[in-house]
């Protein structure tokens, strides 16, 4: 019987997905609101959202 608690805390994921450097506490909170992939502050700044990406090649 198995008695020691089980919790379903999500994967906090620790590294940049784009080039794999240590992310901040900072990073970390903002990729967790936002809900998408682990970015440091370098590439997260560099992503477009899809409606202005039309916009931006004109």
């Amino acid at each position: 019987m198995d008695l020691e608690p089980h919790s379903l805390d999500p994967v906090i994921q620790r590294t940049c997905a784009e080039c794999g450097v240590e992310l901040t506490d900072e990073e970390i909170q903002a990729s967790m609101e936002a809900g998408d992939v682990y970015l440091c502050s370098v590439h997260a700044s560099e992503q477009v959202p899809l409606d202005q990406e039309d916009e931006v090649e004109e």
